[in-house]
């Protein structure tokens, strides 16, 4: 059985969620809506008409969504079979809370990870939420990778391998077609990573989590983003396997990388 498919959405708490959004569009260019955004991506099936979604959601400080979980981010994984997929995690001693939903646009669930995350699966469907947006194209391209502050990383890694079917070797990723670079030989990847709490990776953020987002031209970008006053960190690396990487800081003080991939 097919467990998880997919990074289905990535969520935080922010003070201000329109500001939060704001910044976003303004720096980023991200295609913001009242509750937040979404990254449109290719099944590696191209017999699959509909395209997949990853949706970028900010909430209120106040939300008690992300419940009983004290952080303030919450993962969201698209999965294949969910009522299945929730009888086996329970045989399996996995926690779940609440119960499972249905809506037009899909079935959710919500189990916990032995660290306190909240964890939210989703069984989408696709083709009811109306017409498809276009393809990022602009500064921001789509979702690059979701890494979080770990007590063990290497027991997070096991612990999703075996309940939810991840692939967490190094540089294993969640693979996708790059719709807004069709032409491109490399395939689109969405890199999950646990780090250890003491990792100096997210500094000077105290945030125990750090998004990476694909962009096209990072150099011409970082230059674009210092004269509109947004704060950068460290300098631009480059690699030859891997592209080229940089970092900033957004309205709530959180880390943020960016990633220009090789081709």
């Amino acid at each position: 059985m097919n467990r998880v498919t997919g990074i289905g959405g990535v969520f935080f708490k922010t003070p201000d969620v329109q500001r939060t959004k704001e910044w976003y569009r303004k720096h980023l260019g991200f295609q913001t809506t009242d509750w937040g955004a979404t990254f449109v991506w290719g099944d590696l099936d191209q017999s699959k008409k509909m395209l997949s979604r990853t949706e970028w959601s900010p909430f209120k400080s106040d939300s008690d969504y992300y419940e009983p979980s004290k952080l303030p981010y919450m993962i969201n994984y698209r999965v294949d079979d969910l009522e299945k997929l929730m009888v086996v995690l329970a045989k399996e001693g996995v926690k779940l809370v609440g119960d499972m939903q249905k809506f037009e646009y899909g079935k959710f669930g919500w189990i916990m990870d032995p660290e306190g995350r909240k964890v939210e699966l989703w069984e989408p469907v696709d083709d009811k939420f109306g017409d498809d947006p276009k393809p990022w194209t602009g500064r921001v391209t789509g979702l690059g990778g979701v890494f979080f502050k770990s007590k063990d990383p290497e027991a997070m890694k096991a612990w999703y391998k075996k309940h939810l079917g991840m692939a967490t070797d190094a540089f294993d990723a969640f693979l996708w077609r790059d719709l807004g670079n069709p032409t491109s030989k490399h395939l689109g990847r969405t890199v999950w990573s646990p780090h250890a709490e003491d990792t100096d990776y997210f500094d000077p953020s105290d945030k125990p989590y750090m998004f990476n987002y694909r962009v096209k031209d990072l150099g011409a970008l970082m230059k674009d983003l210092e004269t509109e006053g947004v704060k950068s960190v460290g300098e631009m690396q480059a690699y030859d396997e891997y592209g080229k990487f940089g970092w900033i800081i957004d309205s709530d003080g959180t880390k943020v990388e960016l990633w220009e991939p090789p081709g």
